[in-house]
């Protein structure tokens, strides 16, 4: 599984990678937001992403947190 640094980043990969094999019910779905994340001067709430990442498949958030010495 791919891992990203930003919710961004996960959503992008997703709509270069997975969202052309979807059967074209689930593009229809997913078209608006597809197109305001492309667009400029629009955008996607994560919270939104996070559900469509989520709808299609297993979709983690890992966070890590090192002390510093």
């Amino acid at each position: 599984m791919p891992q990203f640094q930003t919710i961004e980043e996960a959503f992008e990969w997703f709509l270069e990678n997975v969202f052309p094999e979807l059967p074209p019910n689930k593009k229809y779905e997913l078209r608006d937001a597809r197109y305001s994340f492309y667009k400029e001067g629009k955008k996607v709430s994560e919270k939104r992403m996070k559900r469509i990442l989520d709808e299609q498949g297993d979709f983690e958030i890992i966070y890590r947190f090192d002390k510093k010495e």
